[in-house]
C-alpha cells in the first residue's frame, strides 16, 4: 500500500492520488492549496530520508537542476522535507507515460525514433551539467497534452544513492547492477531498454520482465538479448542492431553522446535527423497519438484575483471615448529605485551624458518625460501599413501622470489602453499563447512585481511577491519558465528566473554592473543580455547558456549602446539601439561574429522588436517633432510606417503573434 493515503504535506500540497511506483519512489499527484495547481510529488523511501550523505548529494544538484528550462525536462521545484516525510517536487506533466503506451501496442521504427530524439534533447541537458539520470523508466517519461515527451524524475539526476525497493532494477545499466560509478552511457542504455520494449512488446529477456533480482541481473550482465527484429518483423535490421549497440553491457562500447544515439537510430530508421518531428503527430506516432485522443486531461485550475485591485477587462477594452478617470499625484518620495528601473529602458530620454568614463553616479530623478532634442528625420514616414496577416503590439504608453499598457493591431486599427490606474506599468510581452499579458508594476507596493492579465478570463492577478524589483521579463520558448532582471538590494541589477506559474524565483547570474534587458533564445538555449559597460546609461550585449555559464560578448565596436535587446526568430541576429547621445539608431547584430548592419538613419530610435514571423520591426522613435511614437519598418529597414500618434510617449512595444 502507498505510504501516504489521505494527507496534506507542509499545510499546502494536498495528496490527490496514488499514481505508480518508480525507480524514486512512490510517485502521487498533489494539489498546492494556495496556488490551486496539481504538482508531481515523489515520495523518497526511508532509506534515503535517513541517509545524511545521499540527502546532501540531492541537495547541493538541486540548485542547479531547478536551473533547467528544457522543452523536454520536466521542471524540479527542488526536495523538500517535513518531520517524517522527504519528498521531490516537480510541476504535474499531465498525460500518459511510455508504460501506458507501451501497453497499447508496439511502435515502429520511426515513431521509437520520435520518442528517442525527445528523451534524447532532454539528456543532453542533464549531461552538460554533468548529471547523468541514472534512474530512467517508463514511468518518468510523459507526453503532454501538445504531444510533446517530458523527461520527468530528475531530482536525483547525478545521485546514486537511491533506490526503490518497490521498483526492480529492469532499467539499471550493468555497471549500475555492480554498484560501479556511472556516467551518461548509463542513460543511454536504460533508454534503449525502454525502446526495446516499446518495438518488441516484452523486455530484454525476449518475454515478461522477472521479478527476481537474481534473473534481472542475469539479464542485463549474462544473458542473450534476442535481436528485437526477431521479434517485430516490421523493425528495419538496423535499427534492430542500434538498439542493440545500445545495450552492450561494456559502457566504453556504447555510444558516446545523446546526439550520436539519436543520429545513429535516425540513419538506421531512413530518417533525416533534422525531419524528425518535436511533438507527436498521428502520421508519424499513431500509437502515441491515440493513448493522447483516450487521456483524460485534467481540468485547469481556477485563477484567483488580486482582491479589489483586479482590473475588469471588458472595462479596458471598452471604447476609447469612455472618459479616462483622473488619478491622484504620485507622493514626490518615490524610492530611487524606480528611476534606476525607468532608466534603464529609456536611455534616451535622458538630458546630459557625462564624456569620460567615471564610475556609474546616482540616476537623475525624473516623473516624465521632456523632450529637449529635435533630430533630423532621415526620411518622411509613409501612412500607417495595412498589412493583412493581422497580428497585434503590446507596449507601454505614458498617459498623464503614470505609466499605462496599451495594445494595438499591426496595421494601426483597434488602439485599446488596457490599463488605467494609479501605478506605474511596464515592459509588456504576450505569454506564448497570446491570451495574456505578463508586465512589470508597483501597482502592490513601493517595489515592482509581475502581473497577468488573462484576455479569457478578464482578470488581473499577481505573479510574484516580494522578489525585488523585477523588469524586462521574456518567456522561455516553452512557456514553463520567465527570465528577467531583478534588483535586490544593493547588488547589481541581476538575471533572475522563475517559474511560469511565479513558483520558485531564482538567481541565475550576477554580473559584474547592472543588467537591465534579457531575452530568451528561440531554440531554448542562450539567453542574451544587456549590461552596463561602466558609463552612465551605456550597455554592452552578451548571451550566456540557461545555466548561467559560457559568456560571450556579442557587441563588437558599437558606441552608446541602448538597453533593450531582442532575438529574430531564427535565432541568428539580435536587434539593438546604439549611437551617439540623441541620435540613437536600430541595429541588427549576428549572434555567432557580432557584426552588425544598421537599419535606421537618424530619428532617436529605441525598444526594438521582431514580428513572429521575423519579417517586420516595431520599435519607438522621436521623428515626429519629438513625440514618442511607434513605427514598423521591414527587417531590412525599409518600408517605415508610423503606427501611434499621441502627445505622450508609446515604447516598448513587444509583438504578440
Amino acid at each position: 500500500m502507498p505510504a501516504l493515503a489521505v494527507k496534506t504535506l507542509l499545510h499546502q500540497y494536498r495528496i490527490e492520488e496514488f499514481i505508480a511506483n518508480t525507480p524514486l519512489g512512490e510517485l502521487y499527484r498533489a494539489v498546492d492549496e494556495r496556488a490551486n495547481k496539481p504538482f508531481a510529488l515523489t515520495l523518497l523511501p526511508k532509506t534515503v530520508a535517513a541517509n545524511t550523505e545521499a540527502l546532501k548529494e540531492l541537495e547541493s544538484n538541486a540548485i542547479r537542476l531547478q536551473g533547467i528550462a528544457h522543452p523536454n525536462i520536466n521542471e524540479y521545484l527542488g526536495i523538500h522535507k517535513t518531520s517524517t516525510h522527504t519528498f521531490f517536487l516537480e510541476t504535474w506533466a499531465d498525460g500518459p507515460t511510455l508504460k501506458h503506451i507501451r501497453e497499447r501496442g508496439r511502435l515502429d521504427a520511426e515513431e521509437a525514433l520520435f520518442v528517442a530524439d525527445a528523451v534524447c534533447k532532454g539528456l543532453t541537458a542533464l549531461h552538460k551539467l554533468n548529471l547523468p539520470h541514472l534512474h530512467l523508466a517508463p514511468e518518468l517519461i510523459r507526453i503532454v497534452k501538445r504531444g510533446e515527451i517530458l523527461v520527468c524524475g530528475i531530482g536525483a539526476a547525478g545521485t546514486r544513492q537511491i533506490g526503490a525497493a518497490k521498483y526492480p532494477p529492469h532499467y539499471l545499466a550493468p555497471e549500475q547492477i555492480q554498484g560501479k560509478d556511472a556516467a551518461p552511457a548509463a542513460d543511454f542504455y536504460a533508454l534503449a531498454v525502454i525502446l526495446y520494449e516499446l518495438t518488441t512488446g516484452a523486455w530484454i529477456n525476449g518475454k515478461t520482465p522477472p521479478r527476481a533480482f537474481d534473473s534481472i541481473r542475469a539479464a542485463h550482465l549474462a544473458s542473450p538479448i534476442p535481436a528485437p527484429a526477431t521479434l517485430n518483423k516490421n523493425l528495419p535490421d538496423k535499427f534492430s542492431r542500434m538498439i542493440l549497440w545500445a545495450l552492450r553491457r561494456n559502457p566504453e562500447d556504447r555510444l558516446k553522446t545523446a546526439t550520436e544515439l539519436t543520429s545513429s537510430l535516425a540513419l538506421a530508421a531512413g530518417v533525416p535527423p533534422d525531419k524528425i518531428p518535436p511533438r507527436a503527430e498521428p502520421k508519424t506516432a499513431p500509437v502515441i497519438s491515440a493513448a493522447l485522443s483516450a487521456w483524460e486531461f485534467l481540468p485547469p485550475p481556477k485563477t484567483k484575483t488580486v482582491g479589489e485591485d483586479t482590473i475588469p477587462l471588458d472595462e479596458r477594452l471598452a471604447s476609447l471615448s469612455a472618459p479616462k478617470k483622473k488619478t491622484p499625484a504620485r507622493p514626490a518620495f518615490v524610492p530611487i529605485l524606480l528611476f534606476v528601473i525607468i532608466a534603464g529602458f529609456l536611455s534616451l530620454f535622458f538630458l546630459v551624458r557625462p564624456a569620460d568614463e567615471t564610475p556609474l553616479p546616482t540616476p537623475i530623478v525624473f516623473t516624465k518625460f521632456v523632450p529637449n532634442i529635435t533630430p533630423e528625420p532621415s526620411s518622411t514616414p509613409t501612412p500607417r501599413p495595412t498589412l493583412t496577416s493581422g497580428g497585434r503590439i503590446v507596449f507601454t504608453c505614458t498617459r498623464g501622470d503614470y505609466n499605462q499598457l496599451c495594445m494595438i493591431n499591426r496595421d494601426g486599427s483597434d488602439l485599446v489602453q488596457l490599463t488605467d490606474m494609479a501605478a506605474n506599468n511596464y515592459y509588456p510581452i504576450f505569454t506564448t499563447d497570446a491570451s495574456s499579458i505578463l508586465f512589470a508594476s508597483n501597482r502592490a507596493g513601493p517595489n515592482f512585481d509581475f502581473f497577468i492579465l488573462n484576455f479569457v478570463e478578464r482578470e488581473v492577478y499577481q505573479l510574484t511577491d516580494g522578489v525585488g524589483d523585477v523588469v524586462s521579463p521574456d518567456f522561455s520558448p516553452d512557456g514553463r519558465a520567465i527570465v528577467f532582471a531583478n534588483k535586490v538590494g544593493d547588488a547589481p541589477t541581476a538575471i533572475w528566473m522563475v517559474n511560469a506559474d511565479g513558483l520558485n524565483p531564482r538567481l541565475v547570474y550576477t554580473g559584474a554592473r547592472d543588467i537591465v534587458a534579457v531575452a530568451w533564445s528561440p531554440d531554448g538555449e542562450r539567453i542574451a543580455y544587456a549590461m552596463n559597460a561602466g558609463r552612465p546609461q551605456e550597455y554592452e550585449i552578451y548571451t550566456m547558456d540557461i545555466s548561467g555559464r559560457n559568456h560571450l560578448k556579442v557587441s563588437q565596436g558599437l558606441q552608446g549602446i541602448g538597453g533593450s535587446v531582442d532575438w529574430s526568430p531564427d535565432g541568428r541576429s539580435l536587434l539593438v539601439y546604439a549611437g551617439p547621445f540623441g541620435d540613437k539608431d536600430i541595429f541588427e547584430i549576428e549572434a555567432a561574429t557580432g557584426k552588425s548592419v544598421q537599419l535606421t538613419f537618424g530619428g532617436n530610435n529605441a525598444g526594438a522588436s521582431y514580428s513572429p514571423d521575423g519579417q517586420y520591426i516595431v520599435f519607438n522613435s522621436l521623428r515626429n517633432d519629438d513625440q514618442a511614437d511607434l513605427y514598423i519598418m521591414e527587417a531590412d529597414g525599409s518600408g517605415m510606417r508610423q503606427l501611434t500618434n499621441d502627445p505622450e510617449p508609446d515604447w516598448g512595444a513587444r509583438w504578440g503573434e
